[in-house]
């Protein structure tokens, strides 16, 4: 156990202490701002402040965790041997930081919460992150810091026991339409094949005909092969449905669809399902409630992950919605149109509402990418380039590489095909075989 000292014990001091130490480090942590207790202790022990007060560790503060506000902040990213940092003071022998400050900025989305720039479907744009701004978006940059803070810390105190981790690699699957012709009813099928005729796209109508004949599978129909692709590399996912009332943006089959229900059911003996939750039910808690209770009845079980479908995320209100739904893991931390780490790590942490200043149960699990933001690069070798690059940095620091894939990734569409490929020969290469 470390002894932490700091003049002032805020809760945001206590939640990113509890994340970097507990967390991450898997060191026990105490904290005291009686100054003659933390002078007698004759333990481990580390001061948050201006200065150090013995001999022990020590960082200086910054002001972020001190107030109970959220104002812009005045800040300058210096160099430090290769890393990108602020709130620094390099006059400080054993960090030249404040560490604690600088993680809470990026992992609270502290910058969220500010006027910023939003795209069309009023979603945060990458391009008001300080991490695009000075070029770490793609680097989980809090980890980095962890480690060599670590090192620090082993330097100081040698004797001083961190759990180890290791590189995972998980995956998920996001499911806004279960199959591409299969169960859509009467009207939408018969108005997709007149689409098709009227485009003259002879490609569709040659592969819609027979599935509607029950003479072949549907295109998106491959399911057991993406769970059996990840089992056999040792890759543990999970699959999230859309199941939701048909509106404008959430076009899954009917909730009643015998197929859409028989199928989901199917996929839940093999594999984790859990709730692609609807763009409608972003302003709406209670309809929120009704798609789990929904997804709950069909596959018996509890649903505990989430993921936002078009990944509209309002800070605080999603997340605070998710968390009082009875959420305990989302999986919708990303940007929609760039790879990379959105809160700066590849290590899931608890949301932590700024605006009431209080750390839920609701654990955020940061996704890198997914299959449309790596196609923006046109060419599957130049994608896997861009993952690899990724991969490589999340593996020095013994982080999560999550990615997030559509189902459309596993239909035999020829051109899906270079696509799904290359997830495959990636999945082969840094999955547990």
């Amino acid at each position: 156990m470390i002894l932490i000292y700091t003049h002032k014990i805020t809760p945001r001091i206590k939640y990113i202490f509890k994340h970097i130490f507990t967390l991450r480090l898997g060191v026990e942590i105490e904290f005291s701002s009686d100054i003659i207790y933390f002078k007698e202790y004759n333990s481990y022990k580390m001061s948050y402040g201006t200065s150090q007060i013995q001999d022990e560790f020590y960082i200086n503060s910054s002001d972020i965790l001190l107030s109970h506000k959220i104002e812009d902040l005045d800040i300058d990213v210096d160099n430090w041997d290769g890393l990108p940092i602020f709130f620094s003071n390099k006059e400080n022998p054993f960090f030249n930081f404040d560490l604690f400050g600088a993680s809470f900025y990026l992992i609270s989305r502290y910058e969220e919460y500010l006027l910023h720039l939003k795209d069309d479907f009023g979603r945060f744009d990458p391009s008001s992150s300080l991490a695009y701004k000075n070029r770490f978006l793609n680097k989980p940059i809090i980890d980095f810091w962890i480690k060599r803070f670590k090192e620090k810390l082993l330097d100081f105190y040698p004797d001083l026991k961190f759990r180890k981790d290791t590189f995972k690699l998980s995956t998920c699957l996001e499911v806004p339409c279960a199959f591409d012709f299969k169960g859509k009813g009467l009207i939408r099928t018969l108005g997709g094949l007149l689409r098709d005729i009227l485009r003259l796209d002879i490609y569709r109508i040659y592969r819609r005909i027979p599935v509607l004949l029950n003479l072949k599978k549907d295109p998106l129909d491959d399911y057991l092969n993406w769970i059996k692709l990840n089992k056999n590399n040792g890759i543990e996912t999970t699959v999230f449905f859309l199941f939701a009332n048909f509106s404008r943006y959430d076009r899954n089959l009917s909730v009643y669809s015998k197929v859409f229900i028989e199928k989901i059911k199917d996929i839940s003996d093999f594999c984790e399902v859990s709730l692609l939750s609807s763009f409608s039910s972003l302003e709406s808690e209670p309809l929120l409630k009704q798609e789990i209770n929904m997804l709950q009845s069909v596959i018996h079980r509890s649903v505990r992950k989430t993921r936002q479908h078009l990944l509209k995320i309002d800070f605080p209100v999603t997340y605070r919605n998710y968390a009082r739904s009875g959420f305990t893991k989302d999986y919708s931390l990303q940007y929609y149109d760039l790879p990379g780490f959105r809160a700066s790590t590849s290590n899931p942490f608890y949301f932590f509402d700024l605006e009431n200043e209080i750390e839920t149960k609701l654990l955020l699990c940061p996704v890198c990418a997914t299959d449309r933001v790596l196609k923006i690069y046109k060419k599957p070798v130049v994608a896997r380039q861009v993952l690899e690059e990724i991969t490589r940095y999340v593996k020095e620091v013994d982080g999560n590489m999550t990615l997030v894939l559509n189902n459309s990734i596993n239909s035999d569409y020829s051109s899906n095909f270079k696509w799904k490929n290359m997830f495959k020969k990636y999945f082969n290469s840094h999955g547990k075989n």
